[in-house]
């Protein structure tokens, strides 16, 4: 420093002043480069905190003892479940027939991070992991649900079917007589299907039952996994309400 000092004694006004202000640029950028570091550092430190508290959940999850989790049968119990299931009468569809008749649920429900909750385990490597299927998929551990994406590509993530449970009676119900899965031939002044009052229902958690769709919610929001619902709306109640819509949350048709 003494050294440039000395040299900037023998060059002439301008030079000392270019020099000094340059050495000001320097000293300004290298503060600036290191704001940036300390914030990118402060960043990658809360999401290794995300991470590490995200994969304590997982781990926690992957050791869990319990039989693996089937929502339907937690949510109707053992009984009700194999009473259903011995009818014959229930088998999943998937969402493709939901939205021949309820197409502004479809296309907003695209939206939705359920719908999406496959990939996130595909993103995470945990796709084939049983313990994950059950709340990332529709149907898994039900017989006609979900099995592999090679095999049921039509049930990943958790659909409509998903909450409600196996949609086949529902489509029976509401369908032409004629051809079994065809839309419904409601007349729109009376309300009814060729002369008979038009049929709800359906599902084994359908809106008809609103205590069994919130159990579905709640075998998989677990306490472990019920994060979601104090992020986005600070109880399960305010939750399950936005999902009255169309796209969850859009009160705006109201």
């Amino acid at each position: 420093m003494c050294r440039y000092n000395r040299w900037l004694t023998d060059r002439s006004p301008v030079v000392r002043f270019l020099s000094i202000q340059t050495r000001v640029i320097m000293v300004k950028q290298g503060c600036r480069i290191l704001s940036t570091m300390l914030l990118a550092t402060l960043a990658g430190l809360l999401v290794t905190q995300q991470s590490a508290a995200e994969d304590i959940r997982i781990t926690q999850e992957l050791h869990n003892p319990a039989p693996t989790l089937n929502p339907l049968r937690k949510a109707l119990g053992n009984k009700g479940y194999e009473r259903a299931m011995k009818s014959g009468k229930y088998r999943y569809t998937g969402n493709a027939k939901c939205r021949l008749c309820h197409r502004e649920f479809f296309v907003g429900r695209k939206k939705d991070p359920h719908v999406h909750s496959y990939e996130h385990l595909v993103a995470t490597g945990y796709q084939e992991e049983k313990r994950c299927l059950g709340c990332h998929t529709t149907g898994f551990g039900v017989e006609t649900g979900f099995i592999s994406f090679s095999q049921t590509p039509k049930l990943v993530g958790v659909q409509c079917e998903g909450c409600h449970g196996p949609g086949s009676e529902h489509v029976r119900l509401h369908a032409d007589d004629a051809t079994p899965f065809a839309i419904p031939r409601i007349t729109p002044a009376t309300g009814k299907k060729k002369g008979k009052q038009k049929i709800k229902g359906g599902f084994l958690a359908g809106k008809n039952r609103p205590k069994m769709i919130k159990r579905m919610c709640l075998s998989c929001h677990t306490k472990r996994w019920g994060r979601s619902f104090r992020r986005t709306a600070h109880d399960f109640q305010a939750a399950y309400d936005l999902y009255k819509t169309p796209l969850p949350g859009d009160d705006s048709g109201k």
